[in-house]
């Protein structure tokens, strides 16, 4: 038994990146590897947080400030056990946070008519569909519910995620994640239905 103990030998483990990792570790020292990963992603973080802002000016604030932190901070996605797109997405889901909490702690903005916030930050006609009737009006009940409610929603919906990937990104468990989305659905359909939008 014992010999038996001694022959069986543990190969050593070698870990498997794939390109985003190899790309993340290399970034802090190549500039190249640092502008893949930005193209690679800011379309993607721009569209999501400006989704949750409907601010274009804030939208491209924020994104800004994902990517800087994101390169600033390198060395803990290296530890972590999720994707690199994914913890984007997570300093994505801070940041904005971070923007409605200062804006509501400084009082910078009141709650005033949705359609009056909605039209200025609404995009241009060449734009596609985000011009229309309907997305204006889902945006103006998305920005009624609670922040928590509605990036879980932009986040299946206009982004895509599976809940396992919500999850990843939020922090939150996947039970929580499904209470977040039925809750925030049921609210919506009641801002829909009271704006006339569905019917009772």
């Amino acid at each position: 038994m014992a010999d038996n103990a001694v022959e069986c030998r543990l190969e050593p483990r070698i870990e498997i990146l794939d390109d985003d990792q190899v790309l993340a570790r290399a970034a802090g020292q190549d500039t190249e590897a640092a502008g893949r990963l930005y193209d690679k992603y800011y379309g993607r973080i721009f569209a999501y947080v400006y989704h949750c802002t409907l601010d274009r000016t804030a939208a491209e604030d924020l994104t800004s400030c994902v990517f800087l932190a994101a390169f600033t901070h390198l060395g803990r996605f290296r530890w972590q056990q999720t994707p690199f797109g994914a913890w984007l997405y997570r300093i994505a889901t801070n940041e904005v946070r971070t923007f409605y909490r200062k804006r509501r702690s400084a009082r910078q903005v009141r709650l005033v008519c949705v359609r009056d916030v909605t039209a200025r930050a609404a995009p241009s006609a060449d734009e596609g569909p985000a011009v229309t009737e309907e997305y204006r009006l889902m945006h103006q009940a998305l920005l009624q519910l609670r922040p928590k409610y509605r990036l879980v929603i932009i986040l299946r919906y206009y982004e895509d995620k599976t809940m396992a990937e919500i999850s990843e990104i939020t922090g939150a468990r996947e039970g929580t994640v499904k209470s977040h989305l039925h809750r925030g659905l049921l609210r919506l359909q009641e801002i829909l239905t009271q704006q006339g939008v569905l019917p009772e």
